[in-house]
Parts: structure tokens; sequence; C-alpha cells
């Protein structure tokens, strides 16, 4: 009888692990509405990497003016 327990435990620990991670994965993907908190924060990232590159860009360019 233990031998049963044993597999039912492994065969449910095991099935709730598949169905967790391909769920993260399905739901990941998808991008969030306007107007929502995920949004918000996600345009902000992207601006501050967008600021923050075109910064650094810029540094880049004077220091190749400089250097011809």
């Amino acid at each position: 009888m233990w031998f049963v327990n044993f597999v039912r435990f492994t065969v449910f620990t095991v099935a709730g692990l598949a169905i967790r991670k391909s769920w993260n994965w399905l739901v990941s993907d998808i991008e969030p509405f306007p107007g929502s908190k995920e949004f918000d924060r996600e345009l902000l990232d992207a601006e501050k990497r967008y600021k923050h590159l075109k910064y650094k860009k810029e540094e880049y360019n004077e220091t190749i003016r400089k250097i011809r």
C-alpha cells in the first residue's frame, strides 16, 4: 500500500510542477492593457532604457568627434 501512495505522491508532484511551469510560460507573454499598473510600469521602464541609451549614444558621438 505504501508503494501506491508513493507513486501517487510522485505523479501529483510532477504533474503540479509541469502545470505550473506551462501556465507561467503561457501567461508571461501577454501584454498588459493600457491604463493598468503593469502597463504603466513597463512604459516607465522602456522610457528609462530609451533615455539611458540615448544619453550613452550622445556621449559616444561627442567622444568620436573629439578624436577625429
